[in-house]
């Protein structure tokens, strides 16, 4: 004979009155008496698997979260018309769902009277895991209804190096004291990164152009200029060539980006739109901003540099500018990150505060 608890012998400890739990109310049902208090999400919900396609058993491989909901409903409120009341589901709606749940199962769940409600055993064992799936929904709903109330969480930012160590490493601090709850990851690097795959949010890139890739979104930072520079005492030693056809003579120093053909192509624009051609035996070549400019200080070879990563060693004398009216193409310094709906308020803050502050350290910075 199967046991029977009654439905009202003892509180269940969860699910507190909806007026207590706006957060998972209004996630399960936006209004009182809605068709599905899971409408528009059931599909990605009804994966809570108790068999396979091809078991015997009288269970099919999914149960529909919404069904657990009411049973577990129906138990804490001690019958149909008190949930209903409290959930604003109909009675005879809940009836439907539960009767429709126990032939899924294969057991009855509950034993119905006139005056009482009680649990079977399997009503009893189906409602102690209830509780822990409603429990996890609850708190899946909370985690991110807390994210989205203000910044908060983690943010994943690629940027590239230089600009990492001279413009962010100065400006997330201010941001990072003013949204306390937010965490930030940056990973400093010249490569372009796959923001999809590698789960960045914000990746800050310095390219001729913009990319237009599917599924992101492009905002222009500011543009910076690539100008010729050298140590002084290269010059005094070497001399100074007269034109951008006299560069082939000189040790130089190159981007990989520069590599065409097993040499180096420079393409150089004067102040009148005149564009010239320049091939090169580099001595040194690499991706890294930061070699590059220490090779030109010390004299290795003339180097094609951003305006902003030269423009304090210039100051101080550590370069000096080589065929000044010449300049290397202009990269565009842009965020990019993914469409922005569902962004969180953490990651739309950080994008906000980056089109403020890097603008104005590349207008601060240009020559």
């Amino acid at each position: 004979m199967r046991s029977r608890t009654d439905c009202t012998s003892k509180a269940p400890r969860f699910l507190r009155p909806p007026e207590q739990r706006p957060v998972f109310q209004a996630g399960f049902s936006s209004s009182p008496r809605t068709s599905s208090p899971l409408k528009g999400a059931q599909q990605s919900l009804r994966l809570y698997a108790i068999g396979s396609v091809e078991s015997t058993s009288s269970c099919t491989s999914w149960v529909d979260l919404n069904d657990i909901y009411f049973f577990a409903s129906v138990v804490q409120y001690g019958g149909f018309s008190a949930a209903a009341r409290k959930i604003g589901v109909e009675k005879t709606r809940l009836s439907r769902r539960i009767a429709a749940l126990e032939k899924r199962l294969g057991a009855r769940l509950l034993q119905r009277t006139t005056r009482a409600l009680a649990l079977t055993e399997a009503g009893q064992r189906f409602f102690e895991r209830c509780v822990a799936t409603v429990e996890g929904a609850q708190a899946a709903y909370d985690s991110v209804a807390e994210l989205r109330r203000e910044p908060a969480g983690l943010v994943r930012v690629s940027c590239p190096v230089l600009l990492a160590q001279r413009c962010l490493a100065h400006a997330l601090p201010g941001y990072m004291t003013a949204h306390p709850k937010v965490s930030v990851f940056v990973e400093p690097t010249d490569r372009t990164v796959n923001v999809i795959d590698e789960r960045f949010d914000i990746a800050i890139r310095a390219k001729p152009e913009i990319e237009d890739v599917a599924g992101l979104v492009a905002k222009t930072l500011g543009t910076s200029q690539r100008v010729l520079v050298v140590s002084p005492a290269f010059l005094n030693h070497y001399g100074r060539p007269k034109s951008p056809a006299d560069l082939p003579k000189f040790n130089t120093v190159a981007s990989t980006d520069d590599i065409f053909d097993g040499g180096a192509r420079w393409n150089l624009t004067n102040l009148g739109t005149r564009t010239q051609h320049i091939e090169l035996k580099p001595r040194l070549v690499t991706s890294d901003l930061r070699v590059r400019l220490q090779a030109a200080i010390h004299g290795i070879g003339i180097a094609l540099l951003p305006e902003q990563v030269i423009s304090g060693p210039l100051e101080e004398g550590l370069v000096e500018r080589v065929l000044p009216e010449w300049f290397g193409a202009r990269n565009i310094l842009h965020l990019v990150y993914p469409t922005p709906r569902g962004m969180l308020p953490s990651v739309r803050s950080l994008i906000d505060y980056l089109l403020i502050h890097v603008p104005a350290w590349l207008q601060e910075r240009s020559i």
